[in-house]
């Protein structure tokens, strides 16, 4: 679960949202990777406003049974209660514009002790307009994320752990007529904890680390759509100890690419793809020069069918020694029918290929998620979410995260 996402080497925001919006329910809830949200009605605010704010409140409250909660080969069956609440204000006036969001998850499990997590976040962003065509924004963020299955994290042992992110961020955008330039910078605070040793690397668990990036991206604006180009930079400072920290996995890299977003009647997509190199100081981990990509669409087939298919490539630090980084590979498809006003499903299959770079290692997960929601009333929605997962992998280095789950999550949701 992710709370807001965190800047990685090509993952940086292509743009910096100012209005933040509230964060992936709780649990396995609508799990699928594939971009289906809800259809339109669902969750919707009470239209509160006051002072020039509009809120928006949302309370999420249920029980998942799982038959491998630590999502390792121990395959350790129990329940989970699941408890989120999260609020949102966001300024209504016509110029400028201010942003406050906060929430807290957590997860408990009932018998298994070491299977219980908090994550809180908290964050301000504004915007403040110059002219219609310059402005200036900027943000403080606050980010705690639980780690769990499809975490990059939990391929540095850090599986059930928590990572802490403190950001500051700023933009400055100019929007002509046919083209628009967007710049932004941001400094990154990160923190891993862990309650739980689960691989043979996980001694290396508590590699913190500082992150400072910049870019650049240079559009122009279509009927529906735009095209970009996107440069940048990124710097990684680690701290800790020498045993913590047994190489310098300080680095300095820069990447470049491309980007189109249209929307065109019942179609919609993201194609992007980066072209990155990152040097590091230690002599043990050399260079990486490689790519990642998205290439995702929907279809609205219907008023009440939507179908997407998406495919991915990313990558991130994970801390891992002697390894740059891990690169993810992702393919997923997604359905979602409205069989009622009041009432849809959203199911579909997910494929991910793990590569830890510069070494033979790989892991291969399959997962098959499936939601069903009921409005039950403006303000009250009932889920019902199921997995099907399994994660397998090469190497006995990483053999504590190859594992089998089925779970079910049945929640509550109340928005105000």
């Amino acid at each position: 679960m992710s709370l807001i996402s965190k800047l990685r080497y090509c993952r940086v925001a292509l743009t910096l949202t100012l209005s933040a919006g509230l964060i992936a329910s709780v649990g396995t809830a609508r799990a699928q990777d594939v971009p289906l949200g809800a259809p339109a009605g669902f969750e919707k605010g009470a239209g509160l406003e006051y002072g020039g704010f509009a809120f928006y409140n949302r309370l999420q409250a249920g029980l998942q049974g799982t038959n491998n909660i630590r999502q390792d080969p121990t395959e350790i069956s129990d329940l989970k209660t699941l408890f989120e609440a999260a609020t949102v204000a966001r300024s209504t006036w016509k110029e400028h514009a201010l942003a406050f969001t906060a929430s807290h998850v957590r997860q408990d499990a009932v018998e298994t002790d070491d299977q219980s997590s908090d994550a809180t976040s908290v964050t301000v962003s504004g915007r403040y307009d110059f002219s219609k065509s310059l402005s200036v924004s900027g943000g403080l963020l606050h980010n705690e994320d639980i780690v769990g299955k499809n975490d990059p994290n939990q391929f540095s042992g850090n599986l059930n752990g928590t990572t802490v992110t403190d950001t500051m961020e700023g933009a400055l955008d100019w929007k002509g007529k046919d083209y628009f330039i967007h710049a932004e910078g941001r400094y990154d605070e990160i923190d891993n904890t862990t309650d739980l040793d689960l691989t043979v690397v996980s001694r290396i668990q508590q590699q913190d680390r500082a992150e400072t990036s910049a870019a650049i991206q240079i559009g122009r604006k279509f009927d529906g759509g735009k095209v970009y180009i996107i440069g940048g930079g990124q710097r990684y400072r680690y701290s800790g100890s020498d045993v913590i920290l047994p190489e310098d996995r300080d680095s300095q890299g820069a990447r470049g690419g491309v980007g189109l977003e249209f929307q065109n009647g019942d179609w919609q997509g993201i194609f992007r793809v980066f072209g990155f190199a990152q040097y590091f100081d230690a002599a043990t981990i050399g260079h990486t020069i490689d790519f990642v990509g998205t290439g995702q669409l929907i279809w609205k087939a219907s008023d009440t069918v939507s179908l997407a298919g998406k495919i991915e490539r990313n990558f991130d630090e994970t801390n891992i020694e002697a390894s740059a980084g891990l690169f993810t590979n992702i393919a997923s498809v997604g359905v979602r029918y409205q069989f009622r006003d009041d009432a849809y499903i959203k199911l579909g299959p997910t494929y991910r290929f793990y590569q830890i770079e510069g070494t033979t290692v790989e892991a291969e997960s399959y997962t098959f998620d499936m939601a069903v929601a009921w409005q039950v009333h403006d303000r009250v929605e009932l889920l019902l979410d199921a997995s099907i997962a399994n994660q397998l992998v090469n190497d006995s280095l990483i053999s504590n995260l190859q594992y089998d789950e089925a779970s079910i999550t049945l929640s509550t949701v109340i928005t105000f």
